[in-house]
């Protein structure tokens, strides 16, 4: 069952687009959110936005869409927007890094001073990342995935919170009850349903709106249900 993320101003956008792209009518499709947006400081800095999977049977995809694109001019003119935004943003860097792999483009932002390009708990790095990626893919008229990452800060969130994942998975097979994470970026909040994705044992859901939205894990319903009676 291919499974795809798409992006959009709103819920319903990402899931419009995301069907477009799989070639399939909702009905027909499996859509779980993992964000639903923010607008911002003046519906750019500190814009997020929505995030949905979305899956669906391979013979309901027949129509699936491909773009074709040239890899090496995505990259160099992902370079080249995302140097005129650090520029304009006053962000130091000596170096931008592209290469593309699997329908995305990965980038690298080598910095003195990678802190200010990052931002707390990731915003600014986030903001760029967005940015980035919706002025190339308007260009190309395209639908390629950007990964923008600095001082391997990315890496380091994924490791951190598989680790804290781990203990709460640990906590609810034992206990049976639901764990509750602080709130979180859609970035981090989608890391954690990936990462849970395929671990029979829970399910990850997310609650809560804009600032406040937050990820929690429960008891698969087999689970629960086993649980339950011997409860009662």
């Amino acid at each position: 069952m291919p499974e795809i993320e798409s992006k959009g101003k709103t819920v319903a956008d990402a899931i419009t687009d995301g069907l477009f792209q799989l070639g399939c009518s909702k009905k027909d499709a499996v859509v779980k959110v993992v964000s639903e947006g923010s607008k911002g400081l003046f519906g750019l800095m500190g814009a997020k936005p929505a995030i949905v999977l979305i899956s669906a049977d391979e013979s309901k995809c027949a129509n699936r869409v491909f773009v074709d694109f040239d890899p090496k001019k995505v990259c160099k003119r992902i370079e080249h927007v995302l140097a005129e935004i650090l520029t304009k943003m006053n962000l130091n860097y000596y170096k931008i890094e592209t290469f593309f792999n699997d329908n995305s483009v990965n980038i690298n932002i080598m910095s003195n001073n990678g802190s200010f390009i990052i931002g707390k708990n990731g915003q600014t790095l986030d903001s760029l990342e967005y940015i980035t990626e919706i002025i190339v893919n308007r260009e190309f008229k395209s639908k390629f995935k950007v990964n923008l990452d600095s001082e391997s800060y990315r890496r380091k969130q994924i490791e951190k919170l598989q680790i804290i994942v781990n203990k709460a998975v640990e906590y609810v097979n034992r206990t049976g009850k639901i764990y509750r994470f602080d709130p979180m970026s859609a970035k981090e909040r989608k890391i954690i349903h990936l990462y849970l994705k395929d671990d029979p044992s829970v399910e990850s859901f997310s609650e809560g709106c804009g600032m406040l939205r937050k990820v929690g894990i429960k008891p698969a319903d087999k689970k629960l249900k086993h649980f339950l009676a011997i409860l009662f």
